[in-house]
């Protein structure tokens, strides 16, 4: 089973296979069992699984976008992260701003075209290329059919369809121009099954789920990789945000009861399926949607 490496043991792993010159002698730090690193014959720089990557994380001020962000960082990439929350995404950029790939950070909409292809230039202009997309950006409505109006329907179409296609377009046109790379959507397991109070979200997701596997599908042969993941109810702000509504928590209760494993889901635990699918360990992997769910969609 791998391990993650502590913050600050991962950190140094990350630094030093960044040095330039040749590398120094000095011990490694103390690495847990089954912690998976990849020695160079020439002085045993450690690397890490995005190391020297450039990746775009949309979405990524909060929730699943901040976790995959910051794992992302302790693996090495370089980053460029969107969002239309500027403060957010500022105290984010902030945060990182040690990592040694380098942080860039874009505010806008991915729903609009020129944001979109401006976030995929920050990354071509500034690494050179554009080798891992993370398609996150979305709002999650909930309401049935009676609730959700024609605004909310176009709302949450605009950034979670609309706003996938647009990046995944520029990011493959980016992608084609240096031999490849690999795009995560985040999908749900609402856009696998049907769920209830869920009317405009769940279609907006099974956007995201037939765009995954069509993509996957046009760009194989380029060396593009699409894939997905489906995650499950996860502890995200929104979702912590429905138990301060009337009859919220009484509602995430039954939400809980729903997934096998008998709890929601962490932001970090979606991000780790995210890096999976990002890194060179799912090269042979295309157009899957990989739940992350606690067991919801095995019933």
């Amino acid at each position: 089973m791998t391990r993650s490496l502590a913050a600050d043991d991962a950190a140094e792993l990350i630094r030093r296979a960044y040095e330039v010159g040749p590398p120094r002698p000095r011990p490694l730090p103390h690495a847990p069992p089954g912690w998976r690193v990849q020695e160079q014959a020439a002085g045993g720089t450690v690397a890490g699984r995005l190391l020297g990557k450039s990746a775009l994380v949309t979405g990524a001020a909060r929730g699943i976008g901040r976790a995959t962000a910051e794992l992302f960082a302790s693996e090495g990439a370089r980053l460029v992260l969107s969002d239309r929350d500027g403060p957010g995404l500022a105290q984010l950029r902030e945060a990182l701003a040690l990592t040694p790939g380098g942080v860039e950070s874009v505010v806008g909409d991915v729903a609009e075209p020129a944001d979109a292809r401006r976030m995929i230039e920050t990354a071509v202009r500034r690494y050179g290329r554009l080798d891992v997309l993370v398609a996150n950006a979305g709002i999650i409505p909930f309401g049935n059919v009676l609730e959700a109006t024609p605004e909310s329907w176009d709302q949450v179409m605009a950034v979670d369809g609309r706003g996938m296609f647009l990046t995944c377009k520029y990011a493959i046109e980016a992608m084609l121009a240096t031999g490849g790379g690999a795009i995560v959507c985040l999908s749900s397991i609402s856009g696998l099954a049907g769920q209830r109070n869920q009317a405009a979200y769940g279609p907006a997701k099974f956007v995201a789920s037939g765009l995954t596997k069509h993509l996957a599908i046009e760009w194989a042969g380029h060396g593009i990789r699409v894939n997905a993941v489906a995650p499950g109810t996860i502890k995200t702000d929104r979702v912590r945000l429905l138990g301060e509504e009337p009859g919220g928590a009484s509602y995430l209760d039954a939400i809980r009861r729903m997934h096998p494993m008998g709890r929601l889901g962490e932001p970090v635990e979606v991000a780790q399926a995210i890096l999976f699918l990002a890194s060179d360990e799912a090269s042979f992997i295309t157009g899957a949607i990989l739940p992350v769910d606690g067991g919801y969609l095995a019933q």
